[in-house]
């Protein structure tokens, strides 16, 4: 059956953050103007500039089938699948008892190449339909090589006893683990985590709330953005009715 096989980072520009349809990042362009529309980003597109005046707040924004075709479109991207594929899920979802919405979701995340991209034994949707369509999975030690199968909940995933086969997974184990480490590193090191570790602040909805107020000062320079970046020689500095209550970094960091 057909699946699109074109450009990917032209489709989460438009769409947004799709982990199943590809894990690149596309250069997103920023207003510099100034007045409202400073910081806003551009749609994609030659006529991007003059989309965003558009769709100013006093003018007619996007329309509600506009925003239900993004949403339509979004489920086919990130799950790999074509108009005929997507309108049998949401005949079938219609049939069995329950929610629509719900039951279209449970029967899309029981997909075999969703739970191997769930399994992180796959970077995306399409890696995992690759790995299945080349008899690298089994399902209850059986070798399936349909990623459109539907599993059920007392299935055991796994992966076949070719050298090959576990060549690959474990690649794209060890560099998930790899990535999960430096997001983890990056996170110690923002404000509201060193706040709320330092026990400056109780919780990290304390923290949050704080840094929103603006009682946060970082080098004498206030902060009110929570994914702030610290470095061992900053100075946080806490505005209370008794004065700055200061913090130095430098054994954080040493720890």
């Amino acid at each position: 059956m057909s699946r699109y096989i074109g450009p990917r980072l032209r489709i989460v520009r438009r769409l947004g953050k799709l982990r199943g349809l590809t894990r690149k990042k596309p250069f997103r362009r920023a207003f510099k103007g100034k007045g409202f529309l400073e910081g806003k980003i551009i749609p994609p597109g030659q006529h991007g500039l003059s989309k965003l005046f558009k769709n100013r707040p006093f003018d007619s924004s996007e329309s509600d089938y506009l925003i239900r075709l993004k949403v339509k479109q979004r489920l086919r991207y990130h799950y790999g699948l074509t108009e005929k594929q997507l309108i049998r899920y949401v005949r079938t979802a219609k049939r069995m008892k329950g929610s629509t919405g719900q039951v279209l979701l449970q029967l899309l995340e029981m997909r075999l190449d969703n739970i191997v991209f769930r399994l992180n034994m796959a970077p995306t949707i399409i890696a995992a339909r690759q790995l299945i369509s080349h008899g690298h999975m089994r399902v209850n030690n059986k070798k399936v090589t349909i990623p459109s199968y539907l599993c059920q909940p007392k299935d055991v995933i796994s992966v076949a006893m070719k050298e090959q086969s576990l060549r690959l997974v474990n690649q794209n184990l060890q560099d998930y683990y790899t990535r999960m480490n430096f997001y983890k590193k990056r996170l110690e090191r923002t404000l509201a985590y060193i706040l709320f570790k330092s026990n400056v602040a109780s919780s990290m909805a304390t923290a949050l709330e704080l840094i929103a107020q603006g009682k946060i000062q970082i080098n004498n320079r206030r902060v009110t953005i929570p994914n702030y970046i610290c470095g061992p020689r900053d100075v946080i500095s806490l505005m209370t009715k008794e004065g700055a209550r200061q913090f130095k970094l430098a054994s954080y960091f040493q720890n």
